[in-house]
């Protein structure tokens, strides 16, 4: 019985080491083939970022309860939102650029409504992994002014890595002047339309710099307002999301990113595929090694029974 109990106690870490090495090869073939050259027209992205975006919403209910997940959800839709309509109106924040009809309709008939539910798709995900590299849980029990703004800081460079790699792949496009005239010309036999364009094109794949910059100051003023009156906010964690493999769900939503971006592409800019594994997979394999390799405290799947309203107080909460 002893060395039957010393197996089992194993199989964790040993399904982790498993896990990270079918990822690293996924990584890597993903980067050996240069990536599939596939019209964004054929990606069902009016299926695919509003289904994400409910699996972070719905875990995000779990772990957090309605108070906090609802707020983090509002303020990440509404505040990507103004960044987006007044960058694109503008063109002061992120560059001057626009979008297609590749994403479908549009608000106020400059950004397409999925847009600030893909903002949010990456940004549970990115505050569930800041909170694991930086305190060792998924939920933040820091107060005080300087650790909300290192953490808000930590959690929008780990949100706008996603976008080093997403961009270049959205917005290639093989025009010479950027002009919505050339767009909607293009042969969407081999490249097809890209979801925005770059009326300036710049140093990174064609994406100008001032992009990113864009990226981390609307990701930093979404953590740093949330994170700011989180804790005045109600914690109702659901009974068993304590357990790891709940835990890891939004890690995986993030590294499941990280994946495409490694295989969705187009030859012309190949090279792209070698930034995600480590400024995306980098954060994402700490905050997974942190959970599976540091918290062996906590059980592997759910395996107590909630408590007659289904709530209990959370273990994150307590460093329990």
């Amino acid at each position: 019985m002893g060395a039957i109990s010393t197996r089992l106690a194993r199989i964790p870490a040993t399904v982790w080491l498993i896990l990270t090495l079918f990822t690293i090869i996924l990584f890597y073939v993903g980067i050996r083939t240069g990536g599939f050259n596939m019209p964004l027209e054929r990606i069902p992205w009016s299926i695919l970022v509003p289904s994400t975006a409910a699996i972070c919403f719905a875990h995000s209910l779990l772990m957090l309860g309605w108070h906090r997940a609802f707020t983090l959800f509002a303020m990440a839709v509404s505040i990507s939102f103004v960044f987006e309509y007044v960058g694109e109106s503008t063109g002061l924040i992120f560059g001057p650029y626009f979008y297609t009809d590749v994403l479908g309709d549009k608000a106020f008939g400059r950004i397409p409504y999925l847009i600030p539910l893909a903002w949010y798709m990456m940004f549970y995900p990115s505050y569930v992994i800041t909170n694991l590299l930086a305190e060792g849980g998924p939920i933040s029990r820091r107060e005080g002014f300087v650790p909300v703004v290192w953490l808000s800081i930590l959690s929008a460079l780990v949100m706008t890595a996603w976008d080093l790699t997403m961009d270049p792949v959205m917005s290639f496009n093989t025009c010479a002047d950027t002009t919505k005239v050339c767009v909607d010309n293009l042969d969407e036999v081999n490249v097809g339309h890209p979801a925005w364009v770059w009326e300036k094109p710049g140093p990174h794949f064609g994406v100008p710099l001032e992009n990113f910059r864009g990226w981390l100051i609307a990701s930093f003023t979404v953590f740093f307002t949330y994170r700011l009156v989180e804790r005045r906010l109600p914690l109702r964690t659901f009974a068993g999301m304590d357990a790891r493999i709940m835990v890891v769900i939004p890690v995986g939503v993030y590294s499941a990113m990280a994946l495409v971006d490694t295989w969705l592409g187009y030859p012309e800019i190949e090279d792209v595929h070698l930034i995600s594994p480590f400024v995306m997979g980098i954060p994402a394999f700490f905050a997974a090694f942190h959970l599976f390799a540091n918290r062996t405290d906590l059980p592997l799947l759910p395996g107590k029974a909630p408590p007659d309203d289904g709530w209990h107080e959370s273990s994150w909460e307590t460093g329990a």
